[in-house]
């Protein structure tokens, strides 16, 4: 056994080489990655160039890596490409299609988490259909080539990722060996970016050839697991028996009721698919009655498990729509329900092998799985896109009220078709509805960049202006206040409710006109910001209390008056203060659900 494994292409040198050279020009690549990233230089200057060559330098080579020796080099590298452009077009799209307005948060460099784990999921499958289709040099290949390479690499990826892990716990206890010492050399290297990524591939590289050549070793290991998966099936399959037949006492409805009942039938379904799977192994292995008996009750349990999951997930869609979890969870309904019905085949077939169609069905369905992701994961059918289309075709065909619809799906989560809606929506107008829904939409548009400053119309629009007749001048609306470290609610996003009022008075005499701004609209008593022009630009001169009800009236009648000042100022080290009277000093009685105020403006009488 021992020559026979010397003698596999896996174990040679040149292979050997390969491996780890790849392993550590992956490396240098995800630093260098790393490095741009940090310094905002090429390709990080451009995110969604950035979040391709991330997921292709992390997938792609893993790919060859485990391919060479197992694989003719022209398939190999016809394999790589194709999953290289994959994987270009899912870190593309995932960036682009997250953008608001053209804006792109710097954290959106980096593709989402569900993006990389469906990528590794489209990889692995690919991988092990195309490679044991080269080794048999058919389409389709025998069922156990396709069960060695699937779960030959699984546990070879699970001891590679293990070995890697030990071999940080080492390289950690070294550096803190050492900082006893007082040599700090050796922990501070080991976390530097330069050395931990590529020694972190290099050893997965390196943890994949050596377990490449003792097959034998990992078959053992390989057997052991499918021994153990296989008698958790009779525990999963009474589990789920038991929880079926408790239906009929307990109804639907506590079901129904959770927010999370399709995705648990769902990961039931995916549980029985794989103690199944492990259970039937290449088809060719002896299998007792008891395993045979809970295989038959596990596949034909998957078809009440999947209606009702298909159930719940209609009636949830039709009480609020698509959104992209319902979109994805949808996905995942259609590949268990293929799955449900080949086993559910099995089951019943009493002609061949135990569980035969099984065979049929993993490879049918892995081929649906990454169709699936490959349509999910581009524009194609994008679960953002679907969404933001059923969403707002509910709010237009009158099925949501605009004050219950959620304008914050749009303006947060859903990226750029977010964006493309709430322009739709803001440009509607006719009926007070489509009003209600433009303005909704405006706000929506603006908390998307609540440091934007509004233009002078949109501005203008916002304020209630005082006193009747009373125009802002266009100078303080056309102002660039975006800088402005005082800025003011009213410039900017998003929008305050109620709008602002804005008084427009000549409160100091001088002929010109200040404006006083606040976003309280009570008539019980504001604060406001006192702007005034000087050497052609606005600013905020300070703060005027405005305490008493009346007060109000008379800001809004524009009835003001200029006083000499009289008792109420101090001189304190020689600069002259104005006192302010307590509150409620000379104002009449409020009425018992007027708001408390702690000061009163002492420049002026209203």
């Amino acid at each position: 056994m021992a020559d026979a494994e010397a003698q596999e292409p896996a174990g040679s040198r040149a292979i050997a080489g390969a491996r780890l050279a790849i392993g550590l020009a992956q490396g240098v690549a995800l630093y260098l990655l790393s490095e741009a990233q940090k310094q905002k230089a090429w390709p990080a200057d451009t995110p969604a160039l950035y979040a391709a060559l991330l997921l292709v330098f992390v997938f792609c080579p893993l790919i060859v890596i485990g391919g060479l020796g197992r694989m003719r080099l022209i398939p190999l590298a016809a394999w790589t490409a194709v999953a290289a452009v994959v994987l270009a077009i899912f870190g593309w799209h995932d960036i682009n299609a997250g953008i608001w307005n053209g804006l792109i948060h710097p954290e959106r460099m980096v593709p989402a988490f569900q993006v990389f784990f469906f990528s590794a999921v489209f990889m692995f499958v690919g991988h092990h259909l195309v490679g044991p289709a080269d080794e048999a040099r058919r389409l389709i290949a025998p069922y156990p080539l396709y069960f060695d390479w699937a779960w030959k690499d699984a546990v070879q990826i699970a001891l590679s990722a293990a070995f890697v892990g030990v071999l940080w716990s080492a390289l950690e206890l070294g550096g803190a060996l050492f900082r006893l010492i007082d040599i700090g050399a050796v922990k501070q290297t080991i976390e530097q970016r330069w050395f931990s990524i590529p020694v972190t591939c290099l050893a997965f590289a390196a943890a994949v050839q050596l377990t490449d050549v003792r097959v034998a070793l990992i078959r053992g290991v390989r057997t052991v697991g499918l021994v153990l998966l296989s008698w958790l099936l009779p525990v999963m399959t009474v589990i789920v028996v038991a929880f079926l037949t408790a239906l009929p006492f307990t109804g639907l409805a506590p079901l129904f009721g959770t927010r999370s009942g399709a995705g648990t039938l769902l990961s039931a379904n995916a549980a029985l698919i794989v103690l199944l799977s492990a259970a039937y192994q290449d088809g060719e292995t002896s299998i007792p009655p008891a395993l045979r008996w809970a295989g038959r009750a596990a596949a034909l349990a998957l078809v009440p498990l999947v209606l009702i999951a298909a159930d719940a997930l209609w009636l949830r869609v039709g009480q609020y729509g698509l959104t992209p979890a319902r979109i994805e969870a949808i996905a995942c309904a259609v590949i268990a329900a293929g799955f449900a019905a080949g086993y559910a085949v099995g089951a019943v077939r009493r002609k061949g092998r135990w569980m035969q169609p099984l065979e049929l069905t993993n490879v049918v369905m892995a081929r649906v799985a990454m169709l699936a992701i490959l349509l999910l994961f581009t524009p194609i059918a994008d679960p953002a896109r679907l969404a933001v289309d059923d969403q707002v075709g509910r709010l237009l065909a009158g099925r949501e009220a605009p004050d219950k619809f959620d304008f914050d799906f749009l303006t947060y989560k859903a990226g750029r078709y977010g964006s493309d809606a709430l322009t739709r929506l803001a440009a509607l107008k006719g009926s007070p509805r489509n009003t209600q829904i433009a303005q909704l939409a405006v706000a929506g548009q603006q908390a998307q960049h609540p440091e934007a400053q509004l233009p002078a119309a949109s501005l203008a629009q916002r304020l209630n202006v005082y006193p009747k007749g009373a125009t802002v001048p266009a100078s303080l609306l056309s102002q660039d206040w975006s800088h402005d470290p005082g800025q003011q609610p009213c410039f900017v996003n998003p929008v305050p409710p109620g709008g602002c009022n804005a008084y427009v008075l000549d409160i100091d005499g001088a002929g010109a006109p200040e404006v006083l701004l606040t976003t309280e609209t009570g008539a019980a008593g504001v604060t406001l910001e006192v702007y005034k022009q000087s050497g052609g630009r606005w600013s905020d001169i300070g703060e005027l209390n405005a305490v008493c009800a009346d007060s109000v009236a008379a800001l809004r009648n524009g009835q003001v008056k200029l006083v000499p000042r009289s008792g109420a100022d101090l001189e304190l080290a020689g600069r002259r203060l104005t006192l302010v009277p307590s509150v409620d000093a000379d104002c009449p009685a409020p009425p018992a659900s007027a708001p408390d105020k702690a000061k009163v403006g002492a420049k002026m009488i209203f």
